[in-house]
C-alpha cells in the first residue's frame, strides 16, 4: 500500500508534466497567424506594383509586377513589354502578403501620410528637387480590403529625411517587390 502511494506521488509530476506539454501545444497552434484571406477568384490581383516610366518611353503594359491568388506571377518588363512568368506556393505568397499586411502596415500608409511627413521633415532642411523619377505604385488586395499607393521617389526621400516614420514602411515594400520582380525577370 505504502509502495502504491509512493508511486503515485512520482508519476504525478510526470503526468502533470505531460499535460503542462500538451497543453502549451494547443496554445502554439493558437497563437499561430492565420492565413491571410485572399479574393475567391484565383486570378484576382492580390499584390501589384510599378514603379512608373520615371522619364523614358515605356514600352510594357502597368504593372511591373503582378501576383495573382492563386501565385501566378508576371513581371512585364517596362522598356521592351517582355513578360516573365513565375509561381509562389502558397505559403510563399502568404509570407510576402503578411510581411506587406502586418510586418509593414500597408494598410495604414497612404500618399497624404508620406507627404505631410515629407513636408514636415524638408522646413527643417535640407529642401530636395527630384527629377526623372518614377511614380511607384503599390496595390493590395487581401484580408478583406484593397488599398493602393502610389509615390514618387520614396527611397530617395528616405535617404534624406531618414526619421520620417512612414516612408521606410512604403520603401521596404517597393524594395522587397522591386527586388523580387528582378529575380523573376532574370530566370530562363
Amino acid at each position: 500500500m505504502c509502495q502504491a502511494i509512493v508511486r503515485l506521488f512520482v508519476l504525478s509530476p510526470l503526468v502533470a508534466a505531460v499535460i503542462v506539454l500538451a497543453s502549451s501545444a494547443g496554445d502554439q497552434k493558437a497563437d499561430e497567424p492565420k492565413p491571410i484571406e485572399f479574393p475567391k477568384d484565383a486570378k484576382a490581383v492580390v499584390l501589384s506594383y510599378d514603379p512608373g516610366a520615371g522619364g523614358f518611353i515605356r514600352k510594357g503594359e502597368p504593372p511591373y509586377l503582378k501576383i495573382q491568388a492563386d501565385g501566378s506571377v508576371t513581371v512585364t518588363n517596362l522598356h521592351d513589354g517582355a513578360k516573365k512568368e513565375a509561381k509562389l506556393t502558397p505559403k510563399q505568397l502568404d509570407d510576402l502578403l503578411r510581411f506587406v499586411i502586418h510586418d509593414k502596415k500597408f494598410f495604414e500608409v497612404t500618399e497624404a501620410k508620406m507627404n505631410d511627413a515629407v513636408k514636415e521633415a524638408s522646413a527643417k532642411g535640407p529642401f530636395i528637387a527630384i527629377g526623372g523619377a518614377g511614380t511607384a505604385k503599390i496595390t493590395v488586395e487581401a484580408a478583406g480590403k484593397k488599398h493602393a499607393v502610389s509615390f514618387r521617389a520614396a527611397d530617395v526621400y528616405l535617404r534624406t529625411y531618414p526619421k520620417v516614420e512612414v516612408l521606410p514602411l512604403f520603401v521596404a515594400v517597393e524594395k522587397r517587390l522591386a527586388d523580387y520582380a528582378t529575380s523573376v525577370a532574370k530566370e530562363k
